[in-house]
């Protein structure tokens, strides 16, 4: 028997919050029965699920703009995990940056996203990997609006 890693409750309620589904309409016009629907297929308790919704609030994993949610880059990819490929002819992705100490938060943030995604710290300011990243990377930048203060190439190394 293959055992599979049970999903939080985070999990169980940004995946509720995916528009037209069945959860998230429920959502709109009952949110009580919302959480009692999610507490019986989630396995989680109704005090976990609504704690779980309010922090998710809190840290802007998602937001609520007039009555409709959106997630957060993190939140997307909670949900719908990214796979990266390896880049073509055995380039690599060099992320480069110069943040300045007023937004030494978000360069920590940056520094634990390309440590997540597997990127190599090649000096303090250099990262590479040689799987695909560009796509997540942009957005990560934009949404922690750093595009001003980051640059990506893509590369081939020269032995």
């Amino acid at each position: 028997m293959i055992r599979t890693k049970e999903k939080s409750a985070l999990t169980h309620v940004l995946l509720a919050l995916v528009p037209y589904t069945r959860d998230n309409l429920l959502l709109v016009f009952s949110p009580n029965r919302f959480f009692n629907e999610l507490e019986k297929t989630s396995h989680h308790s109704m005090s976990s699920l609504r704690t779980a919704y309010s922090r998710a609030k809190q840290d802007n994993t998602i937001a609520i703009e007039k009555g409709r949610v959106t997630l957060s880059i993190r939140a997307r990819q909670i949900v719908q995990p990214y796979t990266a490929k390896k880049l073509a002819s055995g380039g690599e992705l060099m992320v480069i940056f110069d943040i300045p100490e007023q937004y030494a938060d978000r360069r920590r943030k940056l520094r634990n996203i390309l440590r997540s995604f597997g990127f190599k710290q090649v000096q303090q300011s250099v990262w590479s990997s040689d799987l695909d990243h560009k796509g997540v990377l942009f957005d990560t930048i934009l949404d922690l609006d750093l595009a001003d203060f980051v640059q990506l190439y893509e590369a081939t190394r020269i032995d």
